[in-house]
């Protein structure tokens, strides 16, 4: 059976520093990113941001660096060299990023990283806590500390091409309130199943606007009307090495067709057969592979309503 993690990352209740009070009205967005670098365990990315200074007061910053955390982890760090601030809404920031959990704290830092990305791909709304540390602009000490007393929020940026509106709930999948959000790009939006070759072949939506995703692995399983215990609703599941591996190219795409071992015996399956030259909604679950670059991570998946073609 596939197992993995569905806890939420929310807004953490003790952010990096215990007393440390939120800012939100430097409303911080990230309007572009790239990645120019990559090692097994970390990535380095080049963004542009937009934040609002809500001082009155300009500043030219040489240098300040700041800890990027979700719920107290240290999951990695960004760094601005020669910003100019003016009051108001600042444009076109430019900060260098290194994702590198696995530094910070080790095995615990890489499963809360791990976690945040499996959320991300999955539709769910995430978000990192940006603070300064006693360091963050080291020609000015005393700044630095009273700037680590504070933190602000960053909504996790959807980067990639917006993904098509939600398809109309589905009276046999109803809604528990508990589903990501509808309005949030989706990793997976639809899929076609072929019953006579047994594959399954899925439309993807990449977070990336600059570069390709690489699926290393891929172990899933389809569901029909799925319930937490229950066996007989699974329609069938795929269990994918690709080598070399899979490339996910930015924007939409189509993966192959992947090879799929029907549940034969369960309702599930008999409700595929049902809706043959139709649709219905399926949940998939998975434990995926990714990689970009020399970077490698294992994430889970969780696709709710995802509308599946079903063809002979």
């Amino acid at each position: 059976m596939l197992i993995y993690s569905t806890a939420v990352v929310h807004k953490p209740s003790k952010p990096g520093h215990p007393s440390a009070p939120m800012i939100p009205s430097l409303d911080p967005k990230i309007t572009d990113l790239y990645i120019t670098a990559t090692t097994p365990t970390s990535l380095t990315l080049a963004a542009t941001m937009n934040i609002t200074n809500p001082t009155k007061y300009s500043a030219v910053v040489p240098y300040i660096d700041i800890l990027l955390l979700v719920n107290g982890t240290t999951l990695g760090h960004a760094t601005a060299y020669n910003v100019s601030v003016v009051p108001g809404l600042n444009t076109n920031v430019d900060i260098v990023a290194i994702w590198e959990p696995a530094a910070a704290e080790g095995e615990h830092s890489r499963a809360v990283g791990r976690e945040l990305l499996s959320q991300y791909i999955s539709g769910y709304n995430t978000s990192l806590t940006l603070q300064p540390h006693h360091l963050s602009i080291p020609a000015l000490p005393l700044i630095s500390r009273t700037l680590s007393t504070f933190t602000f929020e960053l909504p996790t940026p959807r980067l990639g091409p917006p993904a098509p509106p939600p398809p109309p709930r589905d009276p046999d999948f109803p809604d528990d309130g508990e589903d990501e959000d509808d309005d949030s790009p989706k990793f997976i939006t639809d899929a076609t199943m072929h019953l006579f070759t047994s594959t399954a072949q899925f439309t993807l939506h990449s977070p990336l606007q600059h570069s390709s995703l690489l699926i290393t692995h891929l172990n899933a399983t389809a569901h029909y009307r799925p319930e937490p215990d229950a066996e007989s609703n699974e329609v069938g599941s795929i269990l994918y090495e690709p080598f070399p591996p899979m490339i996910v190219a930015p924007g939409e795409s189509r993966s192959p067709r992947l090879p799929v071992t029907w549940d034969l015996g369960g309702v599930g399956y008999k409700a595929v057969r049902r809706a043959l030259g139709g649709t219905l909604k399926l949940e998939a679950r998975a434990i995926v592979g990714v990689g970009i670059g020399r970077w490698r991570e294992r994430v889970w998946f969780v696709g709710r309503g995802v509308g599946v073609g079903v063809r002979l």
